[in-house]
């Protein structure tokens, strides 16, 4: 049998020792259309060879004329090409759903997936998939599900699909529930009005106006989540018919923590709510923290400066390398007490991806047994967690630790707890910035 040790090196090697021929074939076969443009000379070029249904011989010509994408494209799904291929020009990373006549009178779905690749801004890179399949396969388990329904599922970016005439939500995607911070129970009985920021009134206005005529709308528009904070979101409006219905599909693309006046978002810290106790406390932990570069220490006096009102079981740090897409966590708390230090995470499903995902300030989980997240079921239900409070934290820019607060209890943590919590963010910040200069200066040691 492979060891941990003996499989990690095993991938390496495997990763390391693939040929060109290699390469090529698992190019060759892959089941979609890679295709890459080279952005200064506006060229497309072909990696292998593949035709979608619908499109037959007249696949790789899909992307180059848009007469050909205006005949065999859904008349409804037209608003969501063209913002894929807006998102294209603009170099931006973009996915689409949309459907292709057939004629044999069943649609085609056709998937498209575009992106950047960090270390060659000289094309841009994408596939068209054939997720036909799959649509049928869904179609299956989910009954009651309509098309429409099934469009926004395999979608990555939130949607939200809005009824025109009550402005009422119909349906919304697992990436819109995760970023409104609602549960599935609660969005059916939102308005749009609920989820756009008030300070958006005329630029609604201008929407439905637009709408009406157009049948699609693209704009920047302020957000609010459940717990009040405002983001920005680019948003994409396509105007629907659905069984005599008029429906809004609403997504959501370069989203931004943001305030109302357009300024990036910041949490007040404890002194700035004029509660002398916590910032009190804060002060007193800055002090008892000062100098320590042990993350055990560190952990265990941030553990030690419980809340008054949300106590929690155990403190986690998350130390993120988001290039190399890997967490090591630190923990100290008697659910994790046989948990090894700085243990290794793929930074894939984790609390630290949904936060970059969806630029937030903060998550609260408030049951776990309820989660789709995969750290949730690897890490944090094995240990009996049941909810959790984590707060990123950035280094110009980039996000690089994460701070977790777990309890045992499901629901122990609360939006109206953030006064309480900010006082650990600043010691947690300072403390981590110390520890970070003794892990530099030990391997410094080592080497000389």
């Amino acid at each position: 049998m492979i060891q941990l040790n003996e499989l990690t090196t095993y991938e390496h090697v495997t990763r390391r020792d693939l040929s060109r021929e290699e390469l090529q074939s698992l190019v060759e076969s892959f089941p979609a259309l890679l295709w890459r443009i080279e952005i200064i000379r506006s060229r497309i070029e072909y990696l292998n060879y593949c035709t979608i249904a619908g499109l037959d011989e007249k696949t790789t010509l899909f992307l180059k004329s848009a007469d050909i994408r205006r005949k065999v494209v859904f008349e409804e799904d037209a608003g969501l090409l063209d913002g894929f291929m807006e998102a294209m020009k603009r170099g931006r990373d973009a996915e689409t759903i949309i459907r292709l006549h057939r004629a044999n009178g069943d649609p085609s779905w056709l998937k498209l997936v575009g992106w950047m690749p960090p270390r060659d801004p000289r094309h841009y890179m994408g596939y068209l998939m054939d997720v036909s399949g799959r649509v049928e396969i869904l179609k299956g388990m989910l009954e009651r599900e309509t098309e429409m329904q099934l469009m926004i599922e395999l979608s990555e970016m939130p949607v939200v699909l809005v009824d025109l005439d009550t402005k009422r939500v119909l349906s919304q995607n697992a990436a819109a529930l995760q970023l409104f911070m609602y549960s599935a129970d609660e969005f059916p009985g939102l308005r749009l009005p609920d989820l756009i920021h008030h300070a958006m009134s005329g630029v609604v206005h201008s929407l439905y106006e637009e709408i009406l005529f157009a049948r699609k709308w693209r704009g920047k528009v302020l957000f609010e989540r459940k717990t009040k904070a405002v983001f920005s979101a680019e948003a994409s409006v396509v105007a629907l018919l659905l069984k005599d219905r008029r429906i809004l599909r609403i997504a959501l693309a370069d989203i931004e923590a943001t305030h109302p006046d357009g300024s990036s978002a910041t949490l007040s810290s404890a002194a700035d709510t004029g509660n002398e106790f916590l910032a009190l406390r804060e002060s007193e932990l800055l002090q008892a923290l000062e100098g320590q570069s042990e993350m055990s220490r560190i952990l265990g006096t941030l553990f030690a400066c419980q809340l008054p009102r949300f106590p929690f079981d155990a403190i986690l740090f998350s130390d993120i390398h988001v290039n190399k897409n890997k967490v090591f966590v630190y923990s100290f708390g008697e659910p994790f007490a046989n948990m090894a230090q700085g243990e290794m995470y793929s930074y894939k499903g984790t609390i630290a991806q949904d936060i970059e995902r969806f630029k937030l300030d903060h998550i609260i989980v408030d049951d776990t047994i309820d989660s789709i997240k995969a750290i949730d079921w690897a890490l944090f239900i094995p240990k009996g967690i049941r909810s959790y409070f984590a707060k990123p934290f950035y280094q110009r820019g980039v996000l690089k630790a994460v701070m977790i607060l777990c309890s045992l209890k499901p629901n122990a943590f609360d939006s109206d707890g953030l006064d309480e919590y900010s006082i650990l963010f600043e010691p947690f910040r300072r403390a981590v910035q110390t520890w970070r200069a003794g892990q530099r200066g030990k391997r410094t040691s080592r080497s000389a």
